[in-house]
């Protein structure tokens, strides 16, 4: 089972583009930590503040889960969601 949480905290974001211009996310930095993608889900376009900002859902390594957003005017990168994997 996964908890979910609003986060909205800036994030470093490490990401390759395919030659489609398809941006893939590989890993990002969260609370000093570096999360690593092993699968890539929805992606979608949402205005915000009139900017137009690019979302992503993936997957890390331990089956959590987080929607990430990037400004591509001001190449900013932030973690909007997070449904986090239980650890027992």
């Amino acid at each position: 089972m996964r908890r979910a949480a609003a986060v909205n905290e800036a994030v470093e974001v490490k990401a390759a583009a395919r030659p489609s211009g398809e941006l893939l996310v590989k890993s990002f930095e969260w609370r000093g930590r570096w999360h690593y993608v092993s699968a890539h889900g929805r992606r979608w376009g949402e205005r915000t503040e009139g900017r137009r900002i690019r979302c992503f859902l993936v997957q890390t390594l331990d089956s959590s889960a987080f929607e990430l957003r990037w400004d591509p005017v001001e190449d900013e990168w932030a973690l909007h969601q997070a449904w986090l994997a239980d650890m027992v």
